[in-house]
C-alpha cells in the first residue's frame, strides 16, 4: 500500500469520479491514476469503485470505509511533513489563510501587521471567499486557517472557534431623516430604498427575512457582495444600507453616518476555522492569538485534536 494510491482514490472521489479531473489535480496522467487504483484494489483483493462501462461511478461499501481511513492516513502524513518542516519563524515559514473581504480589510489587517513585525520571515497568503467557501478550503487542507462569519453549516472535519460578536449598523448619508428618529424600528426603515448584502449570502438573507417576518415589503435597490459596495452606493444617494458595524470608519466614511440597529437584526459571529486532527506550526497559533488573546495555543490545539 502506497500513499500515492490513497491520494489517487481520494482525488477521484473528490472529483466526482472524473478520473481526468483527478489526474489534473494530482499532476498526473489519467492512465497513471487508473493504474494506481487497479493496483490498490488488486493488493486489497476487493473492489473499491463501482464501474459502469469501464468508468467509475461510485464507491462500493468497502470503498466508502477505505476512503475514510485513507483521508486520515493522508492527513497524518501531512502532519508528519509539517512537523519536520516547521521552523521557528525566524528561519522562515508560511501561512495560507482564507477569509471574507470584510474580515480581510477590517479584522485581519492589524493582526497581520503585528505578526509580520514578530515573524518577518514568515510569508502570509490571503485567499478570499464567502464563509462556505472558506470552510471548504479549510476542510480540503488548502489553507491552514479560515477567518470569517460563522457559516450556517460546517463540515464535520472543521472546528469553529467564535471570537467576536458583530453588531449591525444602519448607514446613511449626512442629513438623512432617520438620523433624527429617536427609536429606530423596522417600520421606520421599510419605506426607504434599501441596500444590503446579497440574499444568497447568509447575512443578507437574515436581514431580508426580518422584514418579511414583520410583514414589510421593502424596496431593495441593490444587493451587494460586501459592505464596502453597500457604503459606496449609499454615498451615491441610492438608499440606506445595513452593514456590520465594524466596517464603518468615521475617518474614512466622512460622507456617511451610522445608527446602531443591533436591536433589530441578529448579530453575526466571527470565527476561526481549523481542520480537525491537523498539525499547525506554532507561529500559526501565534498569528491567531493576535485576533483575540482568548484564542490561546493550548486551547485551540485541544479543540483541533479532540474527537469531533
Amino acid at each position: 500500500m502506497k500513499l500515492r494510491q490513497l491520494q489517487c482514490l481520494c482525488a477521484v472521489v473528490d472529483a466526482g469520479f472524473n478520473i481526468s479531473r483527478a489526474a489534473t489535480h494530482l499532476h498526473a496522467t489519467q492512465p497513471a491514476v487508473g493504474k494506481q487504483l487497479r493496483q490498490f484494489e488488486s493488493e486489497l483483493g476487493v473492489d473499491l469503485l463501482v464501474r459502469q462501462g469501464g468508468r467509475a461511478v461510485a464507491l462500493t461499501e468497502a470503498g466508502e470505509r477505505t476512503v475514510a481511513w485513507a483521508r486520515r492516513a493522508l492527513q497524518c502524513a501531512q502532519n508528519i511533513r509539517a512537523v519536520a518542516q516547521e521552523g521557528s519563524g525566524k528561519t522562515g515559514g508560511s501561512i495560507v489563510l482564507a477569509t471574507s473581504h470584510a474580515h480581510a480589510k477590517y479584522v485581519l489587517l492589524p493582526a497581520i501587521a503585528a505578526f509580520t513585525r514578530r515573524f518577518p520571515r514568515v510569508r502570509i497568503s490571503v485567499l478570499q471567499g464567502a464563509p462556505e467557501q472558506v470552510a471548504e478550503l479549510v476542510r480540503e487542507g488548502k489553507v491552514a486557517i479560515g477567518v470569517t462569519h460563522l457559516p450556517p453549516q460546517l463540515p464535520k472535519e472543521i472546528v469553529a472557534v467564535p471570537f467576536r460578536t458583530l453588531h449591525r449598523a444602519l448607514v446613511m448619508p449626512v442629513g438623512h431623516p432617520l438620523l433624527k428618529q429617536k427609536n429606530l424600528t423596522l417600520e421606520k426603515l421599510a419605506p426607504y430604498p434599501l441596500i444590503v448584502q446579497h440574499s444568497s449570502r447568509p447575512q443578507g438573507a437574515r436581514i431580508l427575512r426580518k422584514f418579511q417576518q414583520a410583514g414589510f415589503d421593502v424596496n431593495i435597490v441593490v444587493q451587494a457582495l460586501d459592505a464596502d459596495v453597500v457604503k459606496t452606493y449609499v454615498a451615491a444617494g441610492l438608499g440606506i444600507g445595513i452593514i456590520p458595524a465594524f466596517t464603518y470608519s468615521a475617518r474614512e466614511d466622512r460622507g456617511l453616518r451610522v445608527r446602531d440597529v443591533g436591536h433589530l437584526f441578529d448579530d453575526a459571529v466571527s470565527a476561526v476555522l481549523l481542520r480537525r486532527q491537523s498539525h499547525l506550526p506554532h507561529y500559526v497559533y501565534a498569528f491567531v492569538a493576535n485576533l483575540d488573546p482568548a484564542l490561546e495555543h493550548r486551547r485551540l490545539e485541544t479543540l483541533v485534536f479532540e474527537d469531533g
